[in-house]
């Protein structure tokens, strides 16, 4: 298999973009925006890349290890996953907010019919 070298342009690109999308998804936690598994989970979206670009050996062992003739196909697959994970994650939240809404309205529905029976006994 043909050996992968990274330009230095594609290094420092790849290293920038991590280091600012790592920094703003940090700023983002801190301020209680993103919770630390979205943190974490999003954070992967930089890191496999760099790690692939930075470590081209890992990167070709990682193929070799696989019997993949490019190894750029098995970081895809990580990011997929790591994708499919935060969208899992994101759809049960979704559930779980529509049912707390479904179950906060009729409580609401109750209460508002209690009170209207207290104030027509008054």
């Amino acid at each position: 298999m043909q050996e992968f070298s990274p330009t230095v342009a594609t290094m420092l690109t790849i290293g920038m973009f991590a280091v600012v999308y790592f920094l703003f998804l940090a700023r983002k936690t801190i301020r209680n925006t993103l919770d630390l598994y979205d943190f974490i989970l999003l954070s992967m979206v930089a890191v496999v890349p760099a790690i692939f670009v930075l470590f081209p050996g890992m990167a070709q062992w990682l193929g070799d290890l696989t019997g993949v003739a490019f190894p750029f196909i098995i970081m895809f697959g990580a990011l997929l996953v790591i994708v499919f994970i935060l969208l899992h994650r994101l759809t049960v939240n979704i559930y779980q907010l529509q049912k707390r809404s479904h179950h906060l309205v009729q409580e609401v529905s109750l209460l508002r019919q209690k009170l209207e029976q207290d104030g027509k006994e008054k």
